[in-house]
């Protein structure tokens, strides 16, 4: 997988992943990503294999905090690295940008995603019951002190 900067043609692909990874309930819609894709304090990065998005991550840099707003990996492709190389790529943006920080919010019961933040050195810090909807709570989650995380830069 190669990362790039994302998009607007990016943008159908973008929707696929959406309706792939998540109920509908919890779906960006596609005026969310065209907003993530134009914002000017936003790092949005896609997952290219064999020319086809298969990944993509967007984060707000807010020196000296960044949050990470979005994560999606095709359920197919679930499993092989490709989140944890896209949070590393964008932790170490986010330490390259001045970040020392990094907070995100993830489902309480998304074990894999949760295992993925807390190699990249995410902690719990608190929860929001019903964040996503009736009893789908989430974990607040945030990574300290950036720059002593190592990664490739992207």
């Amino acid at each position: 997988m190669r990362i790039r900067p994302a998009t607007a043609d990016d943008l159908p692909a973008l929707m696929v992943l959406e309706e792939a990874g998540f109920p509908a309930a919890e779906r960006w819609s596609a005026q969310a990503w065209r907003s993530e894709l134009a914002g000017t304090d936003r790092w949005v990065r896609v997952g290219i294999d064999q020319d086809r998005v298969i990944g993509v991550i967007s984060v707000q840099i807010l020196v000296p905090d960044s949050d990470l707003m979005r994560i999606v990996v095709d359920p197919r492709r679930r499993r092989e690295g490709l989140a944890t190389r896209l949070v590393t790529a964008a932790v170490d943006h986010a330490a390259a940008a001045g970040a020392s920080a990094m907070m995100l919010e993830v489902r309480h019961d998304n074990d894999a995603a949760i295992a993925c933040y807390g190699r990249a050195g995410f902690e719990q810090l608190t929860s929001r019951d019903h964040y996503y909807g009736q009893g789908r709570h989430a974990l607040v989650m945030r990574a300290w002190d950036l720059g002593r995380t190592e990664g490739a830069t992207s």
